[in-house]
């Protein structure tokens, strides 16, 4: 399984941004919104990897959202946007551990401004970041 392509997100001014897949690999995944333009683009990975052997094996997931913008001499300059998700295989630790420091990020992000939202948070993508899909 994977995310749905295309993808749209929307952005801090409730308008949609549509991210198309562009590439996909055994890693990974990047795509591109569709309104940006080759010289300012705006782009999505989803990337995985497995840190560590046998017990102390980790889970990593990455979702990196960047936007390059020209300034008035035509220079490129990048925003990038992180986040990391790391998981022991260990089942001593859940996915309800990592929905919920998903929830404290986006409420400390936007001062508390989600929180009524947090409390209905939707689980299904980040179950499948979670699951390795792409």
């Amino acid at each position: 399984m994977s995310f749905t392509d295309p993808l749209s997100l929307e952005n801090g001014f409730n308008a949609a941004n549509t991210y198309t897949r562009t590439s996909q690999d055994a890693s990974g995944s990047k795509w591109l919104d569709t309104a940006s333009t080759a010289a300012e683009p705006r782009t999505l990975e989803i990337r995985h990897q497995v840190v560590g052997k046998g017990k102390d094996a980790v889970d990593r997931h990455l979702l990196k959202i960047s936007t390059t913008k020209l300034d008035t001499e035509q220079v490129p300059h990048l925003v990038t946007v992180n986040v990391t998700i790391s998981l022991p295989r260990n089942t001593v630790v859940t996915s309800t551990n990592v929905i919920n420091n998903v929830a404290n990020m986006m409420d400390l992000l936007s001062a508390g401004q989600l929180a009524p939202l947090i409390t209905a948070l939707t689980t299904t993508n980040i179950d499948k970041l979670l699951r390795g899909e792409q």
